[in-house]
């Protein structure tokens, strides 16, 4: 028979993994983390593993919001809602490559599939504005809802989803033609999104509604409503694409979901003012960007708790995860 205490820790792991959660090793694999600092116009640059901030990287742009990678991991844009533009950042050499002027307030930035073009949600323009990376140029400007927050795509490229916080709908768009084929009702504030590996669900946050929903991508419907906290707003789904995590604003708590069930599963507190939150590569942690205390929370997903905070610049917002 097993000792007293590794019986009750199996039973305990075995309960967990029957209920849905993930069980991990207690060392996050090897990663970068990068996150936007609006209040410094800089960018802080983390170790995963010893949870360190290693580097600082001042940007010529202003209020960087919110990130993304290219899919090799080399280059970092930065849409910055401030200077209404996309800096293009070399993460070997760390210097700017390029400075593209997009839509007023540039909010979000997305790398289409075929890694061609970027797409950023302009919020003060009501625009969603097409740049094509081989010349670094502006294209085609979509005229979407009001508001524009983020873009996704399907994994197959033919549709992008824009969440319109100001119009409380999401618009899908087709990316050959560069037109709108319709508008979801989705509530107000609609902010974060996430699709799911199949590209069958779309995910969002609705701030305004404390809620989030999930959208059939065949029929372009509402399928499910999920009450989480209070002012729902950062999101994001796990590698494996079995949860769902989204900050809650206004009740300083992060909801974990899960995806097949579509029930919350954990609450867990974390930082003040919760903004945007990813996922480490391996699914073992959470990062999440903590405005008021200018802080990353590290939040380990198995234990349901912030195990790390991590002082980085004024104002963090946008957050992205790298080789």
């Amino acid at each position: 028979m097993l000792p007293y205490d590794r019986t009750l820790t199996c039973l305990k792991a075995s309960l967990l993994f029957a209920l849905g959660w993930p069980l991990f090793a207690s060392t996050v694999l090897a990663a970068t983390i990068y996150v936007g600092n609006q209040g410094g116009n800089s960018i802080s640059v983390i170790d995963a593993v010893s949870r360190q901030v290693v580097e600082t990287i001042p940007l010529s742009t202003t209020n960087p919001h919110n990130l993304t990678l290219s899919a090799d991991g080399k280059t970092l844009y930065v849409a910055n809602v401030g200077s209404s533009n996309v800096l293009v950042l070399d993460l070997k050499s760390r210097k700017e490559v390029a400075s593209i002027p997009a839509g007023t307030k540039t909010h979000g930035v997305t790398v289409s599939p075929d890694g061609r073009f970027l797409y950023t949600a302009d919020v003060g323009s009501n625009t969603v504005s097409v740049i094509e990376l081989a010349g670094y140029r502006v294209v085609d400007t979509i005229d979407v809802g009001k508001k524009p927050m983020l873009i996704v795509f399907t994994p197959d490229g033919q549709r992008a989803y824009v969440s319109n916080g100001g119009s409380a709908d999401v618009m899908v768009v087709d990316p050959a033609t560069r037109k709108v084929l319709t508008s979801i009702f989705a509530g107000k504030d609609v902010m974060g999104t996430a699709i799911t590996p199949d590209g069958k669900e779309v995910w969002v946050s609705e701030g305004g509604e404390n809620m989030v929903s999930v959208i059939d991508t065949r029929s372009n419907t509402i399928a499910h409503e999920i009450p989480v906290g209070a002012e729902a707003h950062g999101l994001a789904l796990s590698p494996d694409g079995r949860f769902v995590a989204v900050t809650n604003r206004k009740d300083n708590t992060l909801s974990l979901i899960n995806v097949g069930s579509h029930l919350v599963m954990n609450t867990i507190p974390v930082g003040r003012r919760p903004d945007i939150v990813v996922f480490s590569p391996d699914g073992r942690e959470l990062y999440v960007t903590s405005r008021d205390t200018g802080t990353v929370e590290v939040i380990d997903v198995a234990g349901k708790k912030v195990v790390a905070s991590i002082v980085v610049g004024k104002d963090p917002h946008g957050i992205i995860v790298g080789p």
